[in-house]
């Protein structure tokens, strides 16, 4: 339920002068935060790492392993943006390019 107790009168309305109730004007204040990764993306981190362990025991193929790499250096750039601070982005984009690279390497690899 939307409550409309607002201690400035002038916080009542928006700059068109329509109404505005208190919770929408605190929840333009304070933005719900986004998770880092989303269950999906944490579902797919899951199959490719059970995956790339059971290559690595079972030894049957380096490319499947080398695919695995590149999707896991994919995913570590939300993390390089949120632990590096300003150097974040940069770091991010490295990840980005070096995975990239592996992944285009393994394809290579492959139809040599």
């Amino acid at each position: 339920m939307r409550y409309r107790w607002f201690v400035d009168q002038d916080k009542q309305t928006d700059e068109y002068g329509v109404p505005v109730s208190r919770a929408e004007y605190d929840e333009a204040l304070h933005p719900k935060k986004k998770p880092v990764y989303e269950p999906k993306e944490m579902l797919a981190i899951a199959v490719v790492a059970f995956i790339l362990i059971y290559e690595w025991f079972a030894g049957d193929s380096a490319l499947v392993m080398y695919m695995c790499v590149s999707f896991l250096t994919f995913e570590l750039r939300p993390l390089a943006r949120l632990c590096l601070g300003k150097h974040g982005r940069a770091a991010g984009n490295a990840l980005t390019g070096f995975s990239i690279a592996m992944f285009l390497g393994t394809l290579l690899w492959i139809f040599m």
